[in-house]
């Protein structure tokens, strides 16, 4: 009764070990999945602006970003592009007709397509006759539906109609007045502002300030495409530089590498547990030989190998090794299939585990076999000396 009490608690702990490794490693995957993997071929993008500071106020010159800082930008191992914003240096407003009664100035930016989050090409977005086309932040239209037009009594507006409105667009050039057409084309996730093409942008910019041509370029912000958001590196640099971002961005990025900070402690503990587990179950083995060793001694003394006594032991424990195993990971398939279908998983998780997990059913086993069987082998001849 002892022995199968002994068996019980040892198969539990290495049941326990198993799914603590096991889960962890899939829930790296799935972190990875829902926050965005931290691999080279990962993308995080972070708006930079300056910190302003009494030295720098009302200074384009020291607030901006010149050519020099965007250089010193692209040398960082942990960014792999740098947009530049373009800024009107035009006066710019709109108004919505008789459709929508509103007037307000405008700021406009222009960056390279290659930056925007929208799927439109460069001949898609780009100036045609008098029509502008646009591309506003998501957060924006937000405002919009759930706070002015409530509050003015406007009507409100989905994405898909948004896309069909015309707004008239005066720009004032060299004291000229010119009125384009806006045409909203996508909103954008990734940047809040009002974008419309950079070179339309820079061409109104010119003509508008001759002198800006044969000045150093300063840029108000950037847009920075980096590889992880959450990089202390990365956070470090920007703070001797003086640089800002998004905080909520630096901050879902913190939470992503604490969580896996406790899933890598996690882990190790799990791989404590499997460790204790194996050397109790040498000691357990060996304790078995003691209690036989005059029966040991008789099979050995008849011709029965001690190898293969012991590779019997060995082959019967990597048996339940491997079951134990399997009942593992079918747990840990069942959470994960019904993570993946809860709302909090957004459809971002696949409902089936990582399959290079169900390989560790084999290899493990066999690793385990190995060692048990040289272990107690080495011990068994060093010790009884047969």
């Amino acid at each position: 009764m002892k022995k199968i009490f002994n068996s019980i608690i040892l198969y539990a702990g290495l049941f326990i070990a198993f799914i603590l490794v096991l889960s962890c490693l899939q829930l790296y995957e799935n972190a990875n999945r829902l926050f965005g993997s931290k691999s080279g071929d990962s993308n995080y993008w972070l708006t930079f602006s300056k910190k302003l500071t009494p030295d720098n106020i009302g200074r384009r010159e020291l607030l901006g970003f010149n050519d020099n800082d965007i250089t010193k930008l692209k040398t960082w191992p942990e960014v792999k592009n740098v947009y530049p914003f373009s800024a009107n240096e035009f006066k710019a407003s709109a108004n919505g007709g008789d459709f929508i009664p509103f007037y307000t100035d405008l700021y406009f930016e222009g960056v390279d397509i290659s930056g925007i989050d929208v799927p439109l090409t460069e001949k898609e977005f780009q100036v045609k006759g008098n029509e502008i086309p646009i591309i506003i932040s998501r957060e924006y239209l937000n405002l919009y539906n759930y706070g002015f037009a409530l509050n003015q009594g406007l009507p409100q507006i989905s994405e898909d109609f948004a896309k069909k409105i015309e707004v008239n667009i005066n720009i004032t050039v060299n004291k000229e007045n010119k009125t384009y057409v806006g045409k909203m084309v996508g909103l954008s996730d990734r940047i809040h502002s009002v974008l419309i093409p950079k070179k339309f942008l820079d061409s109104l910019n010119l003509a508008t300030k001759p002198n800006l041509a044969g000045q150093p370029k300063i840029y108000n912000r950037v847009l920075v495409q980096v590889k992880d958001s959450g990089d202390e590196g990365l956070i470090a640099k920007m703070k001797d530089n003086g640089y800002e971002s998004n905080q909520e961005s630096l901050r879902s990025a913190k939470i992503k590498s604490k969580l896996f900070l406790v899933l890598q402690a996690i882990a190790i503990l799990g791989v404590f547990i499997f460790a204790l587990c194996l050397y109790i179950i040498v000691s357990f083995i060996k304790i078995q030989f003691l209690e036989k060793q005059e029966e040991v001694s008789i099979k050995n003394s008849l011709g029965y190998s001690p190898k293969k006594m012991v590779n019997d032991i060995s082959r019967r424990f990597s048996i339940h090794l491997t079951i134990v195993l399997v009942l593992s990971l079918l747990l840990i398939a069942g959470g994960q299939y019904f993570a993946a279908k809860s709302s909090i998983s957004n459809d971002l998780l696949s409902p089936y585990i990582n399959p290079y997990l169900w390989i560790l059913v084999i290899i493990i086993p066999i690793l385990v076999y190995f060692f048990v069987k040289e272990l107690i082998y080495h011990w068994l001849i060093r010790s009884w000396k047969i």
